[in-house]
């Protein structure tokens, strides 16, 4: 598989040192068409930042590449340079990109999707997780290659959760091991905030979250999380991650099973009401 570089520097220039071409980040990348963009229309950082929302030095650390901007501060300084959205189009793909390798092609699937079931016994499936409890998950993750800062690969997993949003949503189904409400990922605070995040889907009609709990024993989903994407023109697909391999699947016999083992979770977790009782009971031990 190409690199990651060699598929950022593609279709842009990259910068010249005196050993050859050094491929520059996205992220770099509109930090340098921004300055250019404010340059030409004659602006300092202070008179760019006058007609927005945000401060010259949160501007100047976005030209500099030390900070991802945000959706709304893309569209504030598109509407001031009147540069026809076209750094709401490069932060796109500084969050495309951003997301690891080995991700990218899974990300593209679940937006696609028009349906989403997943069994999740470790921690809350990405789409649902606040800022804070994803923060600390990136945190405690192995050490990254440089220009993978944790702010850009938090964005860039928020950036996903827009589909829950959109006009026409996923059905999301999900399926939680009671450990996940058990373990305090980032602290007390970060996980009441996470717990009540799924408090308010509880009316959700295109959202269901059922807890697994402890007292259900041996399940099928012992080896492991998973996740079945259903699309509107074309069959399901199995995503099976682990430490070191990430795996889409289409083979109709593992699909099978994998809706098999799916249909007997559902059946052993509890039921919706009850699944949000015990919610609420959870977040009550960090809140007390």
């Amino acid at each position: 598989m190409e690199s990651v570089e060699k598929r950022i520097s593609f279709g842009r220039e990259a910068e010249q040192t005196g050993g050859g071409i050094v491929p520059v980040s996205w992220l770099a990348y509109l930090g340098q068409e921004l300055r250019v963009a404010r340059e030409q229309r004659g602006r300092s950082l202070r008179q760019l930042a006058a007609h927005t929302s945000y401060s010259y030095q949160q501007i100047s650390n976005v030209e500099a590449g030390r900070r991802t901007p945000s959706e709304a501060f893309v569209k504030e300084v598109d509407e001031a340079l009147e540069t026809g959205g076209r750094f709401t189009r490069l932060l796109r793909r500084v969050l495309s990109d951003a997301l690891p390798y080995w991700f990218q092609g899974a990300a593209r699937e679940e937006a696609k999707a028009i349906r989403i079931r997943t069994y999740q016994p470790q921690v809350v499936h990405g789409l649902l997780q606040t800022e804070g409890y994803a923060r600390a998950l990136l945190r405690s993750a192995p050490p990254r290659p440089s220009g993978e800062s944790t702010e850009t690969l938090l964005a860039a997993r928020l950036a996903r959760q827009s589909i829950l949003t959109g006009k026409f949503p996923p059905y999301f189904w999900l399926i939680l091991d009671e450990a996940v409400l058990r373990r305090p990922v980032g602290g007390p605070k970060v996980m009441a905030e996470q717990l009540e995040r799924l408090l308010a889907e509880e009316e959700n009609p295109n959202m269901m979250i059922q807890i697994l709990p402890f007292s259900a024993g041996a399940h099928p989903g012992g080896d492991g999380p998973f996740i079945l994407w259903s699309y509107e023109d074309r069959g399901d697909v199995l995503y099976v991650e682990g430490l070191l391999t990430a795996s889409i699947v289409e083979k109709p016999a593992d699909l099978e099973s994998a809706r098999l083992s799916y249909d007997l979770l559902q059946a052993a977790a509890l039921p919706r009401d009850k699944s949000f009782e015990m919610i609420r009971d959870a977040l009550k031990g960090y809140t007390t």
